[in-house]
C-alpha cells in the first residue's frame, strides 16, 4: 500500500470502530422492538450515517477542502450509502452466517465485528474512489502537464527552505546551482521559510538569491547589491510591537514545554525575534497528537500556528509566507504581486505552505509534499518527480527549458 494510502486506509479503519460502536449501539437498543435481523437494518444505516461523516470530516478531508453547497453534500451522501451496498451485502451476509453456525449469546455481536471486517476493504475502496474522490482541477498534476507558456512568462520563483531546498538539514549541490540558474536567467529567486532570522544570515549571503524572507513572512534578509555590502535586515513589526510580542511568546513557550510531554523547543531558537518553535521531526519526534496539543495551546494563546516538516511555529501578527511574499515583493521591486500571481512560481513541500499553493497559480510540490497529502486542504498544482533538492533542480529545468 502507497505512502498516502497507508495512513488514509488506517484512519478509515478507525472511523469504522467508531461505526461499530454506533451499529452495536443502535442494534441491541433496537432489537427488543424489532428483533435482531430488521433491528440490523437500520443499525447499519445508523452506522453508514455515522462513518459518512466522519470519514468525510476526517479521513478524506483533502477531497472535501473545497466548498461545496448542501445539495452537494446530500448528493454525496446519497452516493455513499449507495456505494456502501456492496460491502453491506459482505456485511450482512457474514452476519446472517454467524447467527446460523454460532448459537451463543455473544453471536449479534461476533456476527456484527465480523461483517464490519470482511465489508471493510470492499468499502474503503468504494468509498475512495466513488464518493471523496477529489476533482481533477484539485488533484495534483505531473510536472510535465506545466504548460511551456506559463513557464516561459514567469519573472521569479518562490520557495520553501527545509526539505525543499535541503536535505537533512544541508542545501544540496543541484539545489544550489538551480538557484543560481535561476538568477544567471534574471528570475527573482527569493526564499520563503519558517527558519529563523539568526539560522538564515549565512545563506543570505552565500547563496544566489534576492532575500530570504524568515520567521513566516515577520523578517526579510537582503542581500547588498554591491560586493563587500552590508547585508539588510527589515523587519514587518514595528520595534515595540516585537518587543511586546516576544515576551508574550516566551511564557507560551514555557507553557508549551512545561504542560506538553516530550514537547521541547528547537535547536535553532536562540536565532529567532518573531516567532517560536516546536521540533516535532528535526532532532525529537513528537506523535500527531502531541502535534495538535501543542497547536491548540498556541491557538488557545490566541497565536497564529502553524506545521512545517521539521518544526511547529507560532507567532503574535496577521503575516504568514504569503503575507511576507507580497511585502518583500512590494518592498524589493515595487511590484503588487496579487496584480500578477500568473507570473510567479512557488515551490514548497509541507502544511506550512498550503496557503501558498492555494494562492499561487504556478504552485509545485517537490514529490515528499505526498507525506502532508492527506493532511493538505490545498494541494500544489503540480508535483516533482524528484525529493526535496533534486525535485527543486527538476523545477528549475521545466521553468529554464521554456526560455
Amino acid at each position: 500500500m502507497s505512502t498516502r494510502l497507508a495512513p488514509q486506509f488506517l484512519r478509515f479503519g478507525a472511523v469504522g470502530i467508531a461505526g461499530l460502536a454506533v451499529d452495536l449501539a443502535v442494534l441491541f437498543v433496537l432489537a427488543p422492538l424489532l428483533g435482531w435481523y430488521a433491528g440490523r437494518v437500520v443499525s447499519f444505516v445508523a452506522a453508514a450515517s455515522a462513518t459518512w461523516w466522519l470519514n468525510r470530516r476526517f479521513t478524506f478531508s483533502i477531497s472535501t477542502g473545497v466548498a461545496a453547497s448542501r445539495s452537494d453534500i446530500w448528493r454525496q451522501y446519497g452516493r455513499y450509502i449507495f456505494s456502501m451496498l456492496g460491502g453491506a451485502a459482505i456485511n450482512y451476509g457474514v452476519y446472517v452466517l454467524t447467527l446460523h453456525w454460532v448459537h451463543a449469546a455473544f453471536a449479534p455481536a461476533l456476527g456484527v465485528a465480523l461483517g464490519s471486517c470482511a465489508g471493510l476493504l470492499a468499502n474503503f475502496t468504494a468509498a475512495r474512489r466513488l464518493v471523496f474522490k477529489a476533482p481533477s482541477s484539485v488533484r495534483m498534476q505531473p510536472l510535465s502537464s506545466w504548460p511551456p507558456v506559463a513557464r516561459a512568462g514567469l519573472v521569479g520563483v518562490f520557495t520553501d527552505i527545509d526539505d525543499t531546498l535541503t536535505t537533512d538539514g544541508a542545501i544540496t549541490p543541484d539545489a544550489l546551482a538551480a538557484l543560481g540558474a535561476l538568477k544567471a536567467a534574471g528570475l527573482q529567486v527569493i526564499a520563503i521559510t519558517g527558519r529563523p532570522v539568526g539560522w538564515s544570515v549565512p545563506f543570505a549571503t552565500a547563496w544566489p538569491i534576492d532575500a530570504i524572507v524568515a520567521e513566516n513572512g515577520a523578517v526579510a534578509l537582503v542581500p547588498p547589491s554591491t560586493p563587500g555590502g552590508a547585508l539588510s535586515k527589515r523587519y514587518l513589526q514595528d520595534g515595540p510591537t516585537r518587543a511586546a510580542n516576544y515576551a508574550r511568546m516566551q511564557q507560551v513557550l514555557a507553557r508549551i514545554e512545561g504542560e506538553i510531554p516530550g514537547a521541547v523547543r528547537a535547536t535553532d531558537s536562540p536565532g529567532r525575534e518573531t516567532d517560536i518553535a516546536i521540533d516535532h521531526s528535526e532532532f525529537v519526534h513528537l506523535d500527531e497528537a502531541q502535534i495538535a496539543a501543542v497547536v491548540a495551546l498556541m491557538q488557545a494563546e490566541g497565536m497564529h500556528a502553524t506545521v512545517s516538516s521539521i518544526h511547529i511555529n507560532g507567532w503574535y501578527g496577521d503575516h504568514n509566507k504569503l503575507e511576507g511574499a507580497r511585502w518583500i515583493a512590494r518592498a524589493l521591486q515595487g511590484r503588487t504581486l496579487d496584480d500578477e500571481m500568473d507570473r510567479w512560481a512557488y515551490v514548497g513541500d509541507s502544511t506550512n505552505d498550503q496557503l501558498m499553493f492555494k494562492t499561487f497559480a504556478h504552485s509545485i510540490g517537490v514529490a515528499n509534499v505526498a507525506r502532508f497529502v492527506p493532511k493538505l486542504a490545498h494541494l500544489p498544482r503540480y508535483v516533482a518527480q524528484g525529493e526535496r533538492g533534486a525535485g527543486f533542480a527538476e523545477v528549475v529545468a521545466a521553468v529554464l527549458a521554456a526560455r
